[in-house]
Protein backbone atom coordinates (compact mmCIF):
# COMPACT_ATOMS: atom_id res chain seq x y z
CA UNK A 1 0.00 0.00 0.00
CA UNK A 2 1.58 3.25 -0.62
CA UNK A 3 1.88 6.58 1.03
CA UNK A 4 -1.38 8.36 0.41
CA UNK A 5 -3.41 5.51 0.91
CA UNK A 6 -1.96 4.77 4.14
CA UNK A 7 -2.55 8.35 5.58
CA UNK A 8 -6.28 8.08 4.31
CA UNK A 9 -6.90 4.88 6.06
CA UNK A 10 -5.06 6.41 9.04
CA UNK A 11 -7.64 8.97 8.92
CA UNK A 12 -10.61 7.44 8.56
CA UNK A 13 -9.25 5.27 11.44
CA UNK A 14 -8.70 7.98 13.68
CA UNK A 15 -12.26 9.54 12.02
CA UNK A 16 -14.06 6.41 13.88
CA UNK A 17 -12.01 6.58 16.94
CA UNK A 18 -12.71 9.84 17.69
CA UNK A 19 -16.42 9.27 17.18
CA UNK A 20 -16.83 6.55 19.18
CA UNK A 21 -15.72 9.01 22.10
CA UNK A 22 -18.73 10.70 21.40
CA UNK A 23 -17.01 13.49 19.80
CA UNK A 24 -18.56 15.52 16.55
CA UNK A 25 -15.97 14.79 13.83
CA UNK A 26 -15.42 17.52 10.97
CA UNK A 27 -12.87 16.03 8.14
CA UNK A 28 -10.86 18.19 6.28
CA UNK A 29 -11.53 19.19 2.61
CA UNK A 30 -8.19 20.55 1.86
CA UNK A 31 -5.16 17.27 1.16
CA UNK A 32 -2.54 19.39 2.38
CA UNK A 33 -3.18 21.45 5.46
CA UNK A 34 -2.66 21.57 9.11
CA UNK A 35 -5.20 20.43 10.20
CA UNK A 36 -6.67 16.77 9.39
CA UNK A 37 -9.74 16.19 11.88
CA UNK A 38 -11.73 18.64 13.76
CA UNK A 39 -13.59 17.96 16.58
CA UNK A 40 -16.39 18.61 18.29
CA UNK A 41 -18.08 17.55 22.15
CA UNK A 42 -21.36 18.44 22.69
CA UNK A 43 -20.97 17.78 26.21
CA UNK A 44 -18.13 20.49 27.01
CA UNK A 45 -18.84 22.75 23.86
CA UNK A 46 -14.69 22.08 23.58
CA UNK A 47 -13.59 22.03 19.99
CA UNK A 48 -9.92 20.00 19.04
CA UNK A 49 -7.63 20.37 15.72
CA UNK A 50 -5.99 17.25 15.24
CA UNK A 51 -2.93 16.25 12.81
CA UNK A 52 -3.54 12.51 12.32
CA UNK A 53 -0.08 10.51 11.67
CA UNK A 54 0.42 6.72 10.66
CA UNK A 55 2.52 4.77 13.09
CA UNK A 56 5.69 3.24 11.76
CA UNK A 57 8.29 1.06 13.48
CA UNK A 58 11.80 0.02 13.18
CA UNK A 59 12.30 -3.29 11.55
CA UNK A 60 15.85 -4.11 11.73
CA UNK A 61 18.97 -2.84 13.93
CA UNK A 62 19.29 -2.17 17.71
CA UNK A 63 16.27 0.15 17.98
CA UNK A 64 13.97 -2.85 16.16
CA UNK A 65 10.77 -2.54 17.07
CA UNK A 66 10.57 1.33 18.21
CA UNK A 67 8.45 3.75 16.76
CA UNK A 68 9.88 5.90 14.73
CA UNK A 69 9.18 9.87 15.06
CA UNK A 70 7.61 12.04 12.70
CA UNK A 71 7.59 15.61 12.48
CA UNK A 72 4.66 17.76 12.24
CA UNK A 73 3.69 19.44 9.07
CA UNK A 74 3.42 23.10 10.33
CA UNK A 75 5.04 23.14 13.31
CA UNK A 76 3.66 26.88 14.19
CA UNK A 77 0.87 25.15 15.26
CA UNK A 78 2.07 22.96 17.68
CA UNK A 79 0.17 24.80 20.46
CA UNK A 80 -3.31 24.55 19.40
CA UNK A 81 -3.03 21.10 17.14
CA UNK A 82 -3.22 17.57 18.61
CA UNK A 83 -1.42 14.45 16.93
CA UNK A 84 -3.12 11.21 16.68
CA UNK A 85 -0.96 8.27 16.23
CA UNK A 86 -2.64 5.27 14.17
CA UNK A 87 -1.29 1.62 14.21
CA UNK A 88 -2.26 0.16 10.97
CA UNK A 89 -1.49 -2.80 12.18
CA UNK A 90 -3.33 -3.24 15.22
CA UNK A 91 -6.46 -0.46 14.20
CA UNK A 92 -5.03 0.97 17.52
CA UNK A 93 -4.91 5.17 17.91
CA UNK A 94 -2.77 6.86 20.49
CA UNK A 95 -3.43 10.09 21.72
CA UNK A 96 0.06 12.39 21.39
CA UNK A 97 0.79 15.05 24.27
CA UNK A 98 0.29 18.36 23.50
CA UNK A 99 3.80 20.77 23.72
CA UNK A 100 3.84 23.69 26.01
CA UNK A 101 6.56 25.98 24.52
Amino acid sequence: MNQNRKGCLSEKIALVYLLKKGLDVFDSCQPYGAVDLLTFDPATGETKAWEIKTENFRLSGPKKGSRIARPRRDKKFTRIINMLYVNLDDGVCREGKMRRE
